[in-house]
Parts: structure tokens; sequence; C-alpha cells
């Protein structure tokens, strides 16, 4: 009597089941099918799946990091904003970075500007990733002096 018991409570819950997954979602989610249409290709249709993943890939280091905004400005400059202006500057020197403790770092890039003056640039690294960059010194000179 048990085994008959089980044996009924297994295959109803095995259709039931099989009879939900047939349904393809709850209520509005059903999608109506219709007949397939005909193709040129004789009634054959061929469907193909590309699937791309994009990964960003973050400058490492100083260098890989103005590789990146140089290449991605219209001029081909690193653009900083100084007392209000817009200042396109060219990587001249890159100095040793120096650590600041735990992971981060700095390091300072010489970079002339297109009204001839040279402009340190100080960039604060974390993980050996930019996340901060400012003006040090405008020929030498710290740039509130200027």
């Amino acid at each position: 009597m048990n085994t008959r018991i089980l044996i009924a409570a297994v295959a109803t819950s095995l259709v039931s089941s099989f009879s939900f997954a047939q349904m393809g979602g709850y209520g509005g989610g059903m999608q109506q099918q219709g007949q397939p249409q005909q193709s040129s290709t004789g009634g054959q249709e061929k469907s193909t799946t590309t699937t791309t993943k994009t990964k960003t890939v973050m400058p490492q280091g100083v260098k890989g990091y103005l590789d990146q905004q140089l290449a991605s400005s219209k001029d081909k400059k690193f653009h900083v904003s100084l007392n209000g202006k817009d200042v396109g500057l060219t990587p001249m020197k890159f100095h040793d970075e120096k650590k600041l403790g735990g992971n981060k770092s700095s390091a300072a890039v010489e970079m002339k500007g297109g009204d001839g003056k040279i402009y340190e640039i100080d960039f604060v690294l974390s993980a050996n990733q930019v996340t901060s960059a400012s003006v040090g010194k405008v020929n030498g000179k710290s740039p509130s002096s200027q």
C-alpha cells in the first residue's frame, strides 16, 4: 500500500513539473507561437548568435595612464586646468615613482605646455592605478606664486 502511494506521488510530481515547465512563464510572460515564416532559402532558417565581451583594461602606472589620455584627446595632449585656463601639455620626462605607504605611490612628470612653460604634474597612484593629478610646479616654481 505504501509503495503504491509513493509511486503515485512521484508520478504526479514528475507530470506536474513537466507541465509547468512547458508553460514557459507566468502570467503575461507567455509568448504565442505562430507559423514560422518561410525564407528564400527554401524554408530553412539559419540563426547565428555572436556574443562579445568588452573587457575594460585600466592603464597601469603613469605612463599607461598618459598614453590613454593622449590617445583619447583630439589634439593628442594631456589637458589640465590651471587658474581657470585649459592647458594642453606634452610629456617630456618621467621621474621615478616614490612609495607613500601601503599600496599608494606618487610620480612626477615634466611636460611642456603650448605656452612654452615647463609644468611638473604630480600623479598619485593606488595599486598602480592613477587616482589623481595636480600641477606641482610651473617653470620650477609653485603654481600659486605665478
